[in-house]
């Protein structure tokens, strides 16, 4: 099934013996550096049969941005509507700011890595390009021109604005902690609109220290970036990162200055988990288990369990150098954690917070019992059984004070109120 990726640990971490994998929802970190080197005769799908003789098409920027860099000698500069992005790439090989009133063409540009598109996988290339930094009353204004290699052209103009402060609100906050040889803490941080990278390093595996304020020195720029709504790229000027203890859990205040001068205030207070709102319980059985055992080469275990009749698929991956005992959310790594409910579901369900309890029974016989609530607030109730575990170890009880409790057993779904099973159609089971 696509949804899950299947993940060799020789490509993700470090290699597992006997060609063990770990399933996997997320991926790792990404660099975020712009400068993509594409090329230039890009005959990606979404160009269009345009003639030479058409009028250019006029865009006005509203986002523009400056990067020296130094092992070209270039300065790349891109501007943007939110719809049309173009790149221009030129080489100067100085780090004086490009100059006013020069207008800098094509052949003074590095034609890869000057491109229309939004993402390099649809990137267009130019046959013709200016690019005309000015004195403007706010910063540096733009005036260019670029002809595609597909006939299209466009006249773009960016007038820069005043910086503008924005206050932001985060919504979820994620980390993970990378060893050798960055020894780095990647944050990301996210609300509807924003989605922020911060990548720490030089850090203890045991987390950040409370009321530190770290900066972007303290940072590796290549993973430590932001975006807005549209997908438009805040790169960092400087950054103040501080993290503290909440009520609830970790708070953190990070203010990040762009660019352009503009001022992003991010705030993230934690909240108390919510109360779920319905009980799944799933059992797997020792034919719907598997495991991982990594624990004495990197120090990970995991439990995977698919039903075959519904497509519902869990798997959980603990931070251990021992399969059996007892874990919290800070022991999970949620790369390799998630659930789905069905073979349609491809978005998955995200954990708010995971408890479990592995149990040995025997030689390489184990059963782990898995809460996990979800960002749906349902609690699902995982128990994993890898081997032959004891009759009766599987049994569920219901609480007296349970109400309704959907069970996905042996492929069926079934109802349990009090005692009693019925299934979906309302008939008692015994």
């Amino acid at each position: 099934m696509k949804k899950i990726f299947t993940l060799a640990i020789v490509a993700m971490i470090a290699s597992v013996s006997f060609g063990q994998t770990f399933k996997s929802t997320r991926i790792e970190k990404t660099t975020a550096n712009q400068k993509e080197l594409s090329i230039a005769t890009s005959t990606a799908t979404t160009q269009k049969k345009v003639s030479t003789q058409a009028a250019a098409t006029e865009v006005v920027a509203t986002v523009a941005s400056a990067e020296y860099y130094s092992s070209d000698g270039d300065w790349y500069v891109v501007l943007s509507d939110g719809v049309n992005t173009f790149r221009f790439d030129v080489v100067t090989n100085s780090s004086t700011p490009l100059e006013f009133g020069h207008t800098y063409t094509l052949a003074d540009m590095d034609a890869g890595y000057s491109w229309y598109g939004q993402t390099s996988t649809s990137a267009v290339g130019y046959t013709a390009a200016t690019l005309t930094p000015k004195q403007g009353a706010e910063g540096t204004d733009y005036e260019a021109t670029a002809t595609l290699t597909n006939g299209a052209s466009y006249h773009i103009v960016y007038t820069a604005t005043a910086p503008k402060t924005y206050d932001v609100k985060l919504t979820s906050v994620n980390s993970k902690y990378y060893g050798a040889p960055d020894y780095d803490w990647f944050f990301v941080m996210k609300n509807d609109n924003y989605e922020f990278h911060f990548d720490i390093a030089n850090q203890a595996e045991s987390g950040l220290v409370m009321g530190k304020v770290y900066t972007l020195s303290d940072m590796i720029s290549d993973y430590s970036w932001g975006q807005d709504a549209a997908g438009m790229q805040i790169t960092y000027k400087s950054v103040s990162f501080k993290a503290t203890e909440g009520a609830n859990g970790t708070d953190y205040a990070v203010t990040v200055v762009d660019r352009n001068d503009n001022t992003y205030n991010l705030t993230y207070t934690s909240a108390p988990l919510p109360e779920p709102t319905e009980t799944v319980v799933v059992i797997f059985s020792s034919d719907e288990t598997d495991l991982v055992d990594a624990s004495a080469s990197q120090g990970l275990v995991q439990f995977s369990g698919e039903k075959d009749v519904t497509g519902l698929q869990a798997f959980v991956t603990f931070i251990t150098d021992q399969v059996a005992g007892t874990y919290t959310n800070d022991d999970v790594y949620p790369t390799y954690t998630g659930l789905y409910l069905d073979e349609d579901d491809y978005d998955g369900v995200d954990a708010l917070d995971i408890t479990a309890t592995v149990t040995q029974y025997g030689d390489n016989v184990y059963q782990a019992v898995v809460d996990y609530l979800g960002a749906d607030l349902v609690l699902y109730k995982l128990t994993f059984n890898y081997g032959y575990v004891p009759t009766g170890i599987n049994d569920v009880t219901t609480q007296a004070n349970s109400k309704v409790v959907k069970t996905i057993k042996n492929g069926r779904v079934l109802i349990v109120k009090g005692e009693k099973s019925f299934n979906i159609l309302g008939q008692e089971v015994k």
